[in-house]
């Protein structure tokens, strides 16, 4: 049995009580992003993450800038917004 390759992926933060994005590297799991997530929602903040199609190449993840082009609109990108 072989291994499981490792799927590639960018995480899209988004706080939507300050209407911020950011974009995080390329990464291969989400689970404790995803768990932090849910910590931060049970706080009562308003926060989600949205995940890039997992990709087997990691040269075919979407780059950073080409996401930041798809800001919904009213929210601003941050730097320093990540969990």
């Amino acid at each position: 049995m072989s291994a499981r390759k490792p799927r590639y992926m960018r995480v899209i933060y988004y706080d939507r009580d300050q209407r911020t994005c950011n974009v995080s590297g390329v990464i291969t799991d989400d689970t404790a992003i995803t768990n932090r997530t849910c910590e931060l929602q049970e706080s009562g903040r308003n926060v989600n993450i949205s995940t890039t199609t997992p990709e087997i190449d990691s040269g075919k993840v979407p780059s950073k800038e080409a996401l930041l082009k798809q800001l919904p609109e009213g929210y601003r990108y941050d730097s320093g917004l990540s969990w």
